[in-house]
Parts: C-alpha cells; structure tokens; sequence
C-alpha cells in the first residue's frame, strides 16, 4: 500500500494550485476549485442591488441542484478513487472481507442505489453529462450495491436500465429477472418487455405486456402498440394506441407515432 501512495505525484502550477498525475485526483481537485470559485463570485453578487431586483426570478432549486450535482459527483470521485486504492492485489483479502461486512452492517448498499439513480436522472437533465461514462458508473455503483447486499431489488433494476442505455439488452433483462424474483413489480415487468421490444423479440415482449395488462392497463397497451408498430404491424398498432389512447391521452411522441399508424394503415 505504502509504494501506491508514493505514486501518487503532485507538480506545483501557477497560482499555488497543486497539479496531480492522477487524472481521477486532479478530476476531484479541479471540481473543488470550481465550487470555490463560484461560491466566491455568488457571495461577491448577493449583496448588489441587480440581484435584489431580480431575486424573484433567481430558481433556487435549479441553483440548488446544480451545486448539489457537484459536491455529489466529488463524493463519488473519492469513492472510486478509494476502491480502487482498497481493491489493490496488496491489500489481504480478509481486510477487503472486513469491509464488506461493515458496509452490511452500515446499510451502505442504499447509498450505492441512492448516487446511482441521482447518475440516471441526471442523463435526461443535464446534456453536459457523458452518457456512456455515466452509465458505466451507475454499472459500478450497483454492482457495490450487490456485493454488500444481494437482495437489494432497486440495485439489479438501475443496472438493467443503465445496461438498456448501452443497448446491452440481454444482460439487462438478467437484471431485471434478478430484481423481479426478490420485488413482483409490474413496473419491473414493464421494463422487461420494453428490453425485449428493442432487442427485437416482439412475440416474448407481446406475452410480458399481456402479463400486466390488469394492473397497468395504459403503459402495457402504449407498449404493445409500439411493439406491433417496431413489427410493421401498422394495424394491430393502430387499434393499441386507440385502446390507451381511450383510457389516457397520449404523449406527444405516442401521439406521432399513433397519427404514423394511421397514416400507413390506411
């Protein structure tokens, strides 16, 4: 362990900002920095008159979120950059065990879901995010979330989702599968059809849909209706749109999809 920290190197830079070899540590050091410095010109604004004027149009919550977002991502940072230090060959398998157990007994396989799905939600909000980076690391992270505790069904459901994003739909209906035998959940069903929808296995999507036709009615037609649309069955799509379409109004993108249907199928 000593002759791995001793690889870690600084290098001075200008300013007296330190300049790590490790790109992970310079990743985390150079966010602090960034937070520093907007927290300094935040406090520099908030006494102005321009921002009194506009204080009621300043979103809180978007400010909020974002700084969240980068305090969070720093966290997870020095997580990955300690596993991987604790992960090493040197260190003995039964510290690593000990570990492990600590975490079972700190619960810390909810901290692994709960940075996780705040990765996913961030994919659809934030387009500055790397989406293949991201969801590698939310694999990662629900993968810890595993080891700690197997029968977490949140941890097998965001890794099927992020392995959907990667379009490794096989591997995500195992997950899913994992998440089903320990939850009954018809939303986990859900995302077991749409997985095979788009991995092109429409007859098995088709039977997983009708599985949860009783309980959630709208989304399993919406989705046989895709299904059958994907399978160039305008007319059999056609007909499931306008089922969902009586017991919910659709979606904009449903809606171009339904209005396609009826375009073809006449």
């Amino acid at each position: 362990m000593d002759d791995d920290w001793e690889d870690i190197k600084v290098n001075r830079r200008k300013g007296d900002k330190v300049r790590f070899e490790s790109n992970l540590l310079q990743q985390i050091s150079d966010r602090i920095d960034f937070l520093r410095d907007e927290s300094r010109e935040i406090l520099r604004g908030i006494d102005t008159k321009e921002f009194k004027k506009n204080l009621d149009e300043f979103d809180m919550e978007e400010f909020g979120e974002s700084t969240l977002n980068q305090i969070s991502d720093i966290a997870d940072d020095l997580s990955q950059f300690k596993s991987e230090m604790f992960d090493s060959e040197d260190v003995p398998d039964f510290v690593k065990e000990s570990s492990i157990n600590a975490k079972r007994a700190l619960n810390r396989d909810v901290d692994y879901v709960r940075r996780a799905k705040r990765r996913l939600d961030r994919i659809d909000s934030d387009e500055s995010v790397d989406v293949y980076k991201t969801n590698l690391r939310v694999i990662d992270l629900c993968d810890k979330a595993i080891e700690v505790n197997r029968k977490n069904p949140e941890a097998y459901c965001l890794k099927g989702i992020a392995l959907v994003n990667l379009e490794k739909y096989d591997e995500a209906i195992e997950e899913f599968i994992n998440s089903l035998a320990l939850d009954d959940n018809p939303d986990i069903r859900l995302k077991i059809a749409d997985a095979n929808r788009l991995n092109k296995d429409f007859n098995d999507a088709i039977n997983v849909y009708n599985s949860v036709l009783d309980v959630r009615e709208f989304e399993a037609l919406k989705g046989k209706a895709y299904t059958y649309y994907d399978w160039q069955k305008y007319g059999q799509a056609n007909m499931h749109f306008r089922k969902a379409a009586s017991i919910e109004e659709l979606d904009d993108e449903s809606q171009k999809i339904f209005d396609e249907c009826l375009e073809k199928f006449n």
